[in-house]
């Protein structure tokens, strides 16, 4: 008999420390948001229906603000917890009357009583309706691991440095278990549907994968310019371009059409951008970004976009330099150099986020996680991907940090009128202008060539 491999050992061992890790984290503290996401489910499931969703005259000052798709996710946890309450209800009731000694199942009890009737603090949420949600978020979140497993793979280098970074930094956890953010659930479609652009096979999918990903988190839209570039220069048919946004725009007006009974096609492209428009028109939202530098944010401190200088305002101004990075990052995409895509998503992703305005502090995560993918096959990216990770991490705490027994950390961060994250915004500024520079470097005139 063939003994198991020392190598997969490693590799089961270091997956259930990364699974363990983030799920005892998920039953900890929780964030407002993910209370009131909880609580748009419960509307509708009390409701019956999706149907009316936004235009419900309930919400007060909870509006629903988020895409279709991950609303439906909202709805479908509770029936989900339910069934699973009825599962163990019935696992229960098997164990007691064949007197399969119960009393060694108190455990499962407990855990049933805690995930089935205890409720989030003086919230009417239950616990097991948060828990659930972030376990969702949690195996997107593990998932990119493996991605990052396979582009190892096809890069033939060594997984584990790329791996165990992603997967036992807080820079991935902190968002999925503690926080319980979609973050990382749009971003595995995202680059699924980036990776698929280099698949003469699969390429037809990528358009459905890149729709769903916008329709989880609608910042994904930002990278549309740099997909549709690369989808040219990789030479993919134009038919099968066609084919992909049709499959998409059919799936996106299908999800649509669970929210309402009213013409799906105005409902879309009118009526809907309206009711999931997040901004409130503020330069900053606590993202260490250029505006950060100048405009340090806090609830008594919110400057409107709107201001002008040096003729035009502060939101029109982010979007030319949010345009030109973008058009920038054309420079680096090269022919069936996939890590390339990765550079080209990069520049783009947090040269918009650096100056755009109403951002918040987790939209980064789609443009940082980039250069570590880069980093598989340019080994030298590995530090600036750990100090921009390193600097996230922080930004994060500061926007959501549940332990209030150490409350001296926000203090820190709020000495001499925020003068670290000014500085930590500084370096964010400082690291992309100087990590674009190189990416573009390296691609001129050779091109991509592992070093």
């Amino acid at each position: 008999m063939k003994r198991f491999p020392k190598k997969n050992w490693i590799i089961i061992i270091i997956l259930f420390l990364a699974v363990a890790l983030r799920i005892g984290l998920s039953i900890g503290k929780t964030d407002g948001d993910l209370l009131t996401q909880s609580l748009w489910g419960k509307q509708a499931n009390s409701m019956g229906t999706l149907k009316g969703f936004y235009d419900w005259n309930l919400w007060g000052n909870e509006f629903p603000n988020h895409p279709p798709l991950i609303t439906w996710l909202y709805y479908i946890i509770y029936p989900l917890h339910s069934n699973i309450m009825r599962f163990l209800s019935n696992l229960g009731n098997f164990i007691a009357l064949h007197r399969l000694a119960p009393t060694k199942f108190l455990w499962l009890f407990e855990f049933a009583k805690w995930f089935g009737l205890s409720r989030y603090e003086t919230t009417p949420i239950l616990i097991g309706i948060i828990f659930l949600i972030k376990q969702f978020m949690i195996l997107a979140d593990l998932s990119i691991g493996i991605i990052i497993f396979y582009l190892c793979k096809k890069a033939k280098v060594n997984w584990e440095k790329p791996v165990l970074l992603y997967l036992f930094l807080p820079f991935s956890w902190y968002l999925s278990s503690s926080w319980g953010q979609s973050d990382q659930l749009s971003f595995l479609f995202l680059i699924i549907s980036f990776i698929l652009l280099y698949s003469k096979k699969y390429s037809t999918m990528s358009p459905l994968l890149y729709t769903v990903a916008a329709n989880l988190k609608p910042n994904c839209l930002l990278f549309l310019p740099v997909y549709l570039f690369i989808w040219y220069k990789q030479k993919q048919p134009m038919l099968k371009l066609f084919i992909g946004v049709l499959i998409a725009a059919i799936f996106t007006f299908w999800t649509v059409s669970w929210f309402t009974n009213k013409n799906i096609f105005i409902y879309a492209l009118t009526v809907l951008p309206k009711k999931i428009n997040t901004s409130d028109g503020f330069i900053n939202y606590n993202a260490f970004n250029f505006w950060y530098i100048f405009y340090p944010f806090s609830s008594n401190n919110k400057i409107p976009d709107n201001n002008v200088f040096l003729i035009l305002s502060a939101k029109t101004w982010g979007w030319v330099f949010a345009l030109a990075t973008t058009f920038l990052s054309f420079k680096v995409v090269k022919f069936q150099k996939i890590e390339s895509a990765f550079s080209a998503m990069f520049i783009a992703g947090f040269g918009s986020w650096l100056f755009m305005t109403g951002m918040h502090e987790r939209y980064s995560f789609l443009a940082v996680l980039p250069i570590l993918l880069f980093s598989i096959f340019e080994k030298k990216y590995f530090k600036y991907f750990l100090i921009l990770s390193t600097i996230y991490t922080l930004n994060m705490f500061i926007a959501y940090w549940p332990w209030k027994d150490f409350n001296f950390f926000s203090q820190i961060f709020e000495f001499s009128n925020h003068l670290i994250p000014r500085s930590l915004s500084l370096i964010n500024l400082v690291m992309y202008f100087w990590i674009t520079k190189k990416l573009i470097s390296l691609v001129a005139p050779r091109g991509f060539e592992p070093q």
